[in-house]
C-alpha cells in the first residue's frame, strides 16, 4: 500500500488485548487484508461495545473514527476462547456454553454496527487457543 496516496483501508477489526492471540491474529489479518486494516483492541473485545451505553461508548467511537477517516468496507469482530473479561473458560460448564455466549455477544455487537453502519459487511470469528480462527 502506498500510504502517501491511499487513505482508505479494507476493514476495521475489533479484538481483545490478550497476548496469547496477538501473533496468530496479526498473521491472519495481514494475509486477509494485505492492503491494510484499522485495529481496535480492548479487553473483552465486543463486550464493551455490547454492554456499555452507546451514548459514550469508547469502542463504538473508535469504529466511527475508522469509518469516517478510512472508509472500511468490512467490520471484523473477533472473540476468543478463555477470555478473562468473561471469567475465562472456567466460568462455563463446557465449551458449547462458552461458544454460545460468545456467539450471543457477537450478535449483539453486529446489531449495533448494522444500525450505525448499514453499508458495511460484518464478519464474526472465534479465535481458539489451538490457533484456529472459526467463522461464526
Amino acid at each position: 500500500m502506498n500510504i502517501n496516496n491511499q487513505h482508505t483501508c479494507e476493514a476495521v477489526v475489533l479484538h481483545c488485548i490478550d497476548f496469547r492471540f496477538r501473533n496468530m491474529l496479526c498473521e491472519y489479518l495481514q494475509k486477509r487484508f494485505p492492503e491494510g486494516y484499522d485495529l481496535v483492541s480492548v479487553a473483552g473485545s465486543v463486550k464493551r461495545l455490547a454492554a456499555d451505553s452507546l451514548k459514550n461508548n469508547f469502542v463504538l467511537e473508535q469504529i466511527r473514527i475508522s469509518n469516517k477517516l478510512h472508509e472500511p468496507q468490512i467490520s471484523v469482530l473477533i472473540q476468543h476462547e478463555d477470555c478473562g473479561a468473561y471469567g475465562g473458560s472456567k466460568a462455563f460448564a463446557n465449551f458449547d456454553e462458552e461458544l454460545n455466549t460468545q456467539k450471543s455477544e457477537l450478535e449483539k455487537a453486529e446489531q449495533i454496527l448494522k444500525k450505525e453502519f448499514p453499508q458495511i459487511r460484518i464478519e464474526k470469528y472465534l479465535a481458539r487457543l489451538s490457533g484456529e480462527i472459526v467463522p461464526l
